[in-house]
């Protein structure tokens, strides 16, 4: 009995560190992956949502269009001020509703600026464009959609 007690505590410790170890090893929930194709190459382009008017000149969008037979989003900064070319960036963030996974990615402002893009997410998902000082990590300006229910 004895000998039976030890290999079921034997085999339950061995289960336990695989189970652990498994857990602390396993890959991370699914990222959102972002193109950087569509924002040049859509068609059917058109902003949507609010648009933000920048001090100084420029405008921040959320843009849509479709690419490969998928429609994507993206940020957008259109003729923003010079002024916006050196300490700024553009933040492109999705969030809420049913989206498959959250996530958000930048990029410098320089001229018309893109972010990369996303599939669509799914009905009540969130996609907010913000300009922010890179020298204060201030948010000047945003932008937002929220795609609707089918």
């Amino acid at each position: 009995m004895q000998k039976v007690a030890r290999r079921t505590m034997r085999v339950s410790v061995i289960a336990m560190a695989v189970t652990t170890i498994g857990l602390a090893t396993a890959p991370p929930a699914s990222a959102l992956t972002f193109y950087s194709d569509p924002p040049i190459k859509a068609g059917n382009v058109a902003t949507m949502g609010s648009s933000y008017n920048l001090s100084g000149g420029g405008q921040i969008q959320i843009r849509r269009g479709i690419y490969n037979h998928y429609v994507y989003y993206w940020g957008r900064v259109s003729s923003p001020a010079s002024k916006y070319n050196s300490d700024y960036y553009l933040k492109f963030v999705v969030t809420g509703g049913s989206c498959d996974s959250p996530g958000s990615t930048t990029k410098d402002i320089n001229r018309t600026t893109y972010t990369k893009a996303v599939r669509a997410q799914g009905y009540q998902c969130s996609y907010r464009a913000d300009v922010i000082q890179s020298s204060t990590g201030n948010r000047v300006g945003s932008a937002s959609y929220t795609s609707p229910r089918p």
